[in-house]
């Protein structure tokens, strides 16, 4: 297949980690950010990969090759060179939809937009488009470039054509893709952040001696690679708050109630890996 072109439209952690995945296998990435110094932040993290070793000096070199920076609401014409925009600002779901109603105007009739939500339904944002049927759901697991699997998620009215192009672009991209119904939190949150969820609850509890003993008896017990403390920071406690959130409010299952540690976290700022302080200290 010939090479797509791509934005990303949100420079977090996602955002960031879904343009270094595309970029470093050759593709063209136009990679939004709101903040004035969006850049220098993207370059640090490339800067830390390279330093960690995760990235060698010559993928790096790559990547910047491949990568243009502009800024939200603005060059939003350039959209129009896109076959695939990517949204994944943060799990707000206002904050989504007003980014899908700015940027529906300078897409394509063939212009694929899949969103990164990990929780609210993409039957619901595609609503806001002009073409619903060109939507879907791109769920990405972070760390992006390390996680191998691909929620798609086929809205009530997306064409099917777009879930197999979509399909085609992440085998591309050496990922595995999964197609799932539009429901909240879909599959993999669904199983995941209740289980992070839950690990949370026991250890403020205080059945454990502390995070650390704790990820090393399930990492033990399950033969698992990285602990559930360790992974909630990786994914960011916000995340997992809002996303346990949803799936309570969609529900109404208190199996979904997130635990009060959690919200004290999100409160205190202490929202993993992105600021240095979660369950770990980071700085």
């Amino acid at each position: 297949m010939g090479k797509y072109k791509v934005a990303v439209i949100g420079s977090g952690l996602m955002g960031t980690g879904i343009a270094h995945t595309f970029a470093v296998r050759d593709f063209q990435v136009d990679l939004y950010g709101h903040s004035i110094n969006f850049r220098d932040k993207v370059l640090q993290y490339f800067h830390h990969e390279e330093k960690q070793k995760r990235l060698t000096k010559e993928e790096k070199h790559r990547i910047l090759k491949n990568l243009k920076f502009y800024y939200m609401g603005q060059d939003y014409e350039r959209l129009q060179e896109c076959d695939l925009v990517i949204e994944t600002v943060k799990e707000d779901k206002a904050l989504k939809k007003e980014v899908l109603r700015e940027i529906g105007p300078y897409m394509d009739e063939r212009t694929i937009i899949g969103s990164n939500t990990s929780t609210f339904s993409i039957t619901e944002l595609a609503s806001e488009l002009q073409r619903p049927e060109n939507m879907l759901g791109i769920h990405f697991v972070s760390p992006v470039p390390m996680m191998g699997m691909v929620e798609i998620v086929k809205g009530y009215r997306t064409d099917r054509d777009v879930v197999e192009r979509v399909k085609e672009i992440v085998l591309s991209i050496d990922k595995n893709p999964y197609v799932v119904k539009d429901n909240p939190g879909f599959v993999f949150n669904r199983m995941l952040v209740p289980f992070l969820n839950e690990s949370i609850l026991l250890l403020d509890s205080g059945l454990v001696e502390g995070p650390e003993e704790l990820d090393r008896m399930v990492m033990d017990g399950f033969n698992l690679k990285v602990g559930p403390l360790k992974l909630a920071d990786l994914v960011g406690i916000d995340v997992i708050y809002h996303s346990m959130m949803s799936l309570y409010e969609n529900f109404h299952d208190p199996k979904y109630r997130p635990s009060p540690a959690l919200k004290r976290m999100v409160d205190a700022g202490y929202l993993g890996r992105k600021t240095g302080m979660g369950f770990y200290c980071y700085k």
